[in-house]
Order: C-alpha cells, then sequence, then structure tokens
C-alpha cells in the first residue's frame, strides 16, 4: 500500500517514521521545511501540493491541528479531493467536529473515494513508540484495507461506528483531559497549601481511588516546572470548544466541560496559551500563592 501523509507535527512526523519502518511507501507534504528533509532521509518521497499527493497513493492520512487547515486541505482549490480517484482512502487522524467529518465524507464519496475519521491519542511519546489509540469513524471495508498502515502507527485501533463517531469519541477523550487536568491542578495547590508535597500526595492517590492517568502525565511537568509544548493549551481549548458544541447539539448536560473550559482559557489569557496543559496549574498557584512540588 502506498500511504501520503499530510501534516509533519510533533504528532505526524513520528507516525510517519513508523510506517516507513514497517516496510511502507510513503510520500509527504508538510508547510514545514524541516521534518520534510527528516521524512525525505528516512526514505519519504515528496509530493509538491495535496492534489498531486492524493494522484500518487491508495491511503492517505492527515494529522492538522486546526479544523479551518483541515477542511481547506481535503475541499480547498488543489485540495485532496480535487486529485482523489475512486477508491481511494482519505483518513483524518486530526481532532475536529463530527460535522466537519460528515462535511467531508459527503464530499469524498460524490468522487467514490472513502473517508475514515481516524483521531488519535496518546500523545508525542505514543506516536514515537507507534502505540497511539485510533478511534474511526466509517465505512468497514475501507477501515479493513487502512488497519494495516493504522497498526504501523498504533496499538489500540478500534472502529467505532459510522462517520463522525470517531471524532465523538475524541471529543469525550479530550473534554475528560480538560478536566481531570483542570481537577488535579486545584487539588494539589490546595494540598500544597495545606503543607503536604506533591510527592507524598501523589503516592497517596495513586493507591486510593482518586486516581487518574492525568497525574502519571501532568504531575513531573509540574513538579519539574516544564511547561515546554507537549500537548498545548491552545491545542486543548480548541477541542473543549468542539466538545461544547457537540454537547448543545446532542441536547445533553456539560456543566463540569465547561467549568474546565473557563480554567482553560483563564490559562491561555494569562500568557499560556502555547505551553503544555501542565500550564493549567499556574493560575491555580498564582491564586493560592504557593508551588506545588517534592519536599
Amino acid at each position: 500500500m502506498k500511504v501520503g501523509f499530510v501534516g509533519l507535527g510533533t504528532m505526524g512526523l513520528p507516525m510517519t517514521r513508523n510506517l516507513i519502518e514497517k516496510g511502507f511507501d510513503v510520500t509527504v507534504i508538510s508547510r514545514s521545511r524541516p521534518p520534510v528533509e527528516k521524512a525525505l532521509s528516512w526514505g519519504a518521497k515528496e509530493a509538491s501540493t495535496y492534489r498531486e499527493l492524493a494522484e500518487q497513493v491508495d491511503l492517505v492520512c492527515t494529522c492538522l491541528p486546526m479544523p479551518d487547515t483541515v477542511e481547506s486541505v481535503y475541499l480547498g482549490e488543489k485540495g485532496l479531493l480535487e486529485g482523489a480517484r475512486p477508491g481511494l482512502i482519505l483518513a483524518d487522524h486530526s481532532t475536529v467536529s463530527p460535522d466537519l467529518n460528515k462535511k467531508i465524507a459527503r464530499a469524498a464519496g460524490e468522487k467514490g473515494v472513502h473517508f475514515l475519521d481516524a483521531p488519535i491519542s496518546g500523545g508525542p511519546m505514543g506516536a514515537e513508540a507507534g502505540t497511539l489509540t485510533i478511534m474511526v469513524g466509517g465505512e468497514e471495508e475501507p477501515f479493513q484495507k487502512a488497519t494495516p498502515a493504522f497498526e504501523a502507527m498504533g496499538k489500540h485501533i478500534v472502529r467505532v461506528g459510522e462517520t463522525g463517531s470517531g471524532s465523538v469519541a475524541k471529543l469525550i477523550n479530550n473534554l475528560l483531559v480538560g478536566i481531570h487536568t483542570a481537577a488535579l491542578s486545584e487539588a494539589f495547590v490546595m494540598g500544597a497549601k495545606a503543607g503536604i508535597t506533591s510527592d507524598v500526595l501523589f503516592d497517596i492517590i495513586r493507591h486510593s481511588t482518586g486516581y487518574n492517568t492525568m497525574m502519571d502525565r501532568c504531575l513531573p511537568l509540574i513538579e519539574d516546572r516544564d511547561f515546554k509544548q507537549r500537548f498545548s493549551v491552545k491545542l486543548l481549548h480548541k477541542d473543549i470548544r468542539l466538545a461544547l458544541d457537540m454537547a448543545n447539539k446532542l441536547e445533553v448536560d456539560y456543566d463540569f466541560t465547561a467549568l474546565a473550559e473557563q480554567k482553560i482559557e483563564e490559562t491561555s489569557q494569562d500568557g499560556h496559551a502555547d505551553e503544555d496543559i501542565s500550564a493549567i496549574v499556574l493560575p491555580y498557584e498564582k491564586k493560592g500563592k504557593v508551588t506545588v512540588g517534592k519536599k
């Protein structure tokens, strides 16, 4: 299978490397030159336009940060669908709305092209290790055909259901990421203010019922004051707002999600939008006049 990859960012570049290492014929395109050069050094080929890329491969994977970019790459002038031929499979690993998935799928269907929404979870470490969770919406046949490529990049591959359902699962996952990160920030600042160091409190919670895996991810970064971008506050804010929009359309309650969105927005307004989501602790520390840390 010939695979095209669009978007060689923090997630896309290691995903591309894993495809190449597993023996796939990979052609890439990305806005930034250095990661393209790196992919070429691993054995990838390069396309000059999205249309050209779609003309050359059997499967196109996209991994892009913002919904408007996704829409432009698929539906814009010289976009992927302009070069798509019947039978081509398009798989979007970005985090976008189910409505955008369905819009792209309808346009693809008119050309006899298959579209899969296939958002990912696992962060840069999962992308590097090839252990991502890939949650897929779309038809069974193209899902089965694309699965060998997905397995080169991920460990837990699930077809959730029809078009858009992969994005529903991803938005639910990320709203929980937002809620858990805000909650652990609030809790550990409270502990610090009361005189309990983060290592002691974490050791207790890790062996108790209040534990969640975001503590493993975020607490070491908070303790080390290492807020450099991995998954940025800005991107989580985008995802939370997409989740809120989805909840409105589904007419379900979203009280905790809305509260988490407020704290994430506050973090952005304090100048931390481009830092890692562990920086959500900073407004809590600022108000509490305390710093979370070990002994």
